[in-house]
């Protein structure tokens, strides 16, 4: 019906264009040479394959978010792979990450994100590592809600893990930003560490808890924001839980 519709509607266009020219008479069976050209273009665009749509699904975003292997920094960090982007982060940690970034750079120093959003999974094989790593388990770090970040200083392209003096200055800046700064803990050093959680506990953070945001600058859209970026992290938990077993189920064989 509605083919029907565009096609009599087209029809009547083409007479009103011909009727402007006053030198054109206009054909006396609709079947003539000019229609019939219409008629067959017609049909051919009905007939046609309509365009592909893009395999990109809105829903599936997270899955090009930047992966990190292991030993990309110089470091022993596991088999599963880091996620290193900045939009797994809560949107108002993200950029106060980027501006440490930006602020960073305009004093020479440049950092790389080693890790942003950390899946369980990722938490609970940093745990297996030894207390070096982590001491907490998946769901009690910062990383699992998207407010925690690790970063590195590069020069020449080579992570600076053991530059004090160049973690302080980074540190600093950090702190003046509203961050916490993993540098200040006695119990397992961690420079690279920033996180901000609003005064929220990872308990609260648990919960379902949001840290709240300063009125400046202001994000009318956050909690559908946090809605969506939800479903993106329970996406990640469910592939690298999935290879988690995968490499058991492996490891059993052999």
């Amino acid at each position: 019906m509605l083919k029907s519709v565009v096609f009599t509607s087209l029809l009547l266009c083409s007479f009103a264009l011909h009727g402007q020219n006053e030198n054109v008479s206009l054909p006396l069976s609709p079947y003539s040479t000019f229609y019939a050209e219409l008629i067959s273009t017609l049909s051919k665009s009905f007939n046609a394959e309509s365009p592909k749509e893009e395999t990109h699904e809105p829903d599936a975003a997270w899955k090009n978010w930047l992966l990190v292997e292991n030993y990309t920094f110089g470091k022993n960090r596991g088999d599963l792979p880091m996620i290193a982007d900045l939009d797994a982060l809560h949107p108002y940690f993200r950029d106060q990450v980027a501006m440490l970034i930006a602020v960073c750079k305009t004093k020479g120093i440049e950092l790389a994100v080693v890790e942003s959003y950390r899946t369980h999974s990722k938490q609970n094989e940093y745990k297996a590592m030894g207390k070096n790593y982590t001491r907490s388990v998946g769901g009690k770090s910062k990383h699992q809600y998207g407010l925690a970040v690790d970063v590195v200083p590069m020069i020449n392209s080579v992570a600076q893990w053991e530059n004090a003096k160049l973690w302080r200055k980074i540190g600093v800046i950090g702190e003046q930003l509203g961050f916490r700064w993993g540098g200040r803990w006695r119990s397992l050093y961690d420079p690279g560490h920033f996180e901000w959680t609003g005064g929220l506990s990872s308990y609260n953070l648990s919960l379902g808890q949001w840290p709240v945001i300063p009125k400046v600058p202001n994000y009318p859209c956050i909690e559908e924001d946090l809605s969506q970026l939800t479903k993106y992290w329970k996406a990640l938990e469910i592939e690298q839980s999935s290879i988690t077993r995968k490499e058991i189920a492996s490891s059993k064989m052999n």
